[in-house]
């Protein structure tokens, strides 16, 4: 029984060590914090603190150069990517 909880305990880590890499090179905070904000907090959670991090490469706006914009729709000119305008009544 107890080579079973160790067996669960290296693959528990072991995923927790690949989805702070996968997530670190995506998002805009370093791998040795994202661990212990997993490990600290459960990983289930860790992953949507992680997840509210900035991107590293924002996919920005072309109609207005928003080079910050991660969104559908950009925040400043309320357009996507193909230039459509976001409708009025979703804005309020």
């Amino acid at each position: 029984m107890a080579i079973l909880a160790v067996v669960l305990a290296i693959g528990y880590l072991v995923l927790i060590v690949l989805m702070c890499k996968q997530e670190s090179q995506k998002r805009k905070i370093n791998f040795f914090i994202a661990i212990p904000i997993c490990l600290i907090i459960s990983t289930f959670f860790g992953y949507f603190v992680i997840s509210n991090f900035g991107l590293r490469n924002p996919k920005g706006c072309k109609w207005c150069n928003n080079i910050y914009n991660e969104a559908e729709f950009c925040g400043v000119c309320n357009k996507n990517e193909e230039g459509k305008i976001l409708e009025a009544k979703y804005l309020a």
